[in-house]
């Protein structure tokens, strides 16, 4: 018998569930098998990417000849009931055991359901996995206020705060990378979850939203996803940019959005450019992202900067002398996230040397002199890209043009991998150095490799087949060769 149970519902429809009569629910959920022998088995009969995003959050159990899987999500549970059913008992007789019924609950279902101390009154173990830890959201007051963010921060609060925001809606908030826009989005997803709790609202990138439709869409749940999406009362989505060029999720984000204005929730966008000057980006799209209020976030004066770097210090229990503040603050001109990787970097050079009191400006100069050394022999694209040429035998203007024989394919796609790997550059940079014309193809590029990678791809160079692995670990050293 395969089951899907869906969240809890009153105790009167309770009583008829199925699982609520077996005799299994009378004892405490103890596995007789680990669950790390049903996820290694498991892993290994579905593959790695449907166990990654299937089964990767999801607990298993199997006692007395019962399978029970505690999913994610309703949709998940659906979706692996259907499609896994004689996967999951045949990893049960894999794992040696025997699974003569086999449930699937969403993960809220199982924590009231089956908890041992719900059960039987006895606390006794679970085989659910403890939970992964959530992301702590980023908090507004957290943010250094100045003239570069100030309207931004009043307009974050506004549209929590005003129960007649909806002026705002969407409010649009662009600027260049690290000056804070995900604080800010971050930042009014957390105020809303303190002043409305329980309301349905949702932090999600412009990549996961684009990952989750194609999904929803390949799966035939798009009625879910939608309904999924537009039942928020706040809907925060970063880095939009990312659906530029894709017509069909560009058109989801623009009735997302049209149905949930009609429906009186807040919108927020954020983007490292304004609407209208983003590439391959949808007009009415673009029309609906100024329809609300439009905010730009500058680069934080040196004033400014002297505060993030005081809080950031004091948030990772460093004392900075007056020097070293203030080198931290010439040598990061652009914001929050130089600053935090150059104290992190400093933090780093004094555990090597176990340091300790007040940082001087010579601890800064001394993380400084590393970064240097780094970025002079590793992580410009451009000493990626020549690298690369001169170990695949290719020249610099075939990597950068547009023939897309399998060898200069194979090299864009080595160059963009490392580049995110040992350089600080964008998608969007790593873009413009190889003449590409969006960066969603360096995307797609780095999770080819990635995936090439672990399965042992080999290329054809000077007449032999040498792996993926090796080349990449040539380039490197090239790369870094003065």
């Amino acid at each position: 018998m395969f089951l899907v149970e869906h969240a809890p519902v009153p105790d009167r429809s309770m009583a008829r569930q199925p699982l609520a009569t077996t005799p299994t629910d009378s004892h405490p959920l103890v596995p007789d098998l680990s669950p790390n022998t049903l996820s290694h088995h498991l892993q290994e009969r579905v593959g790695k990417t449907p166990f990654q995003m299937w089964f990767a959050e999801a607990s298993l159990g199997l006692k007395d000849g019962v399978l029970r899987i505690g999913a994610a999500s309703q949709f998940q549970a659906d979706w692996i009931s259907r499609r896994y059913e004689n996967d999951l008992r045949i990893v049960a007789e894999a794992s040696g055991g025997h699974a003569t019924d086999v449930f699937v609950r969403p993960e809220a279902a199982m924590d009231t359901r089956t908890n041992p101390r719900n059960l039987s009154g006895e606390d006794e173990p679970s085989p659910r996995r403890a939970p992964r830890p959530r992301r702590r959201l980023l908090v507004l007051e957290d943010m250094a206020t100045g003239p570069c963010n100030r309207l931004a921060i009043a307009a974050a609060k506004s549209i929590v705060d005003d129960p007649d925001a909806h002026h705002l809606s969407p409010l649009f908030i662009h600027g260049d990378c690290g000056v804070g826009k995900t604080h800010l989005l971050q930042g009014i997803c957390h105020r809303f979850a303190t002043l409305h709790p329980g309301e349905p609202m949702r932090y999600i990138t412009g990549e996961d939203f684009t990952n989750q439709y194609i999904q929803a869409v390949r799966h035939n749940q798009l009625d879910r996803f939608r309904n999924t999406m537009r039942r928020l009362q706040l809907l925060a989505i970063d880095d939009i940019h990312f659906v530029a060029g894709k017509t069909r999720t560009q058109d989801e984000v623009l009735f997302t959005l049209d149905a949930m204005r009609l429906s009186g929730a807040r919108l927020v966008l954020a983007s490292d450019a304004a609407p209208g000057v983003i590439k391959r980006f949808n007009k009415a799209l673009a029309s609906r992202c100024t329809s609300g209020m439009l905010v730009q976030v500058d680069v934080p004066a040196p004033t400014m900067r002297r505060e993030v770097t005081s809080r950031l210090a004091t948030q990772r229990g460093m004392t900075l002398s007056s020097d070293a503040a203030d080198l931290v603050v010439e040598h990061c001109p652009t914001g929050p996230r130089d600053i935090q990787g150059l104290l992190a970097r400093v933090a780093a050079v004094r555990s090597v040397r176990e340091a300790r009191g007040t940082v001087t400006d010579q601890d800064v100069r001394e993380a400084i002199g590393y970064q240097r050394r780094e970025v002079h022999r590793t992580v410009t694209v451009k000493r990626l890209a020549t690298a690369a040429c001169q170990v695949l035998q290719i020249e610099a203007s075939e990597l950068t043009g547009p023939r897309r024989a399998s060898r200069l394919v194979a090299g864009r796609g080595l160059v963009a991998f490392l580049a995110r790997e040992l350089t600080n550059a964008s998608y969007p940079e790593i873009a413009r150095a190889l003449s590409r014309k969006t960066h969603s193809s360096v995307h797609a590029s780095v999770r080819r490799v990635r995936g090439e990678l672990e399965t042992g791809h080999t290329i054809e160079v000077g007449g032999e087949q040498i792996l993926l692995e090796h080349l990449c670990d040539q380039i490197r050293r090239a790369a870094r060769q003065d």
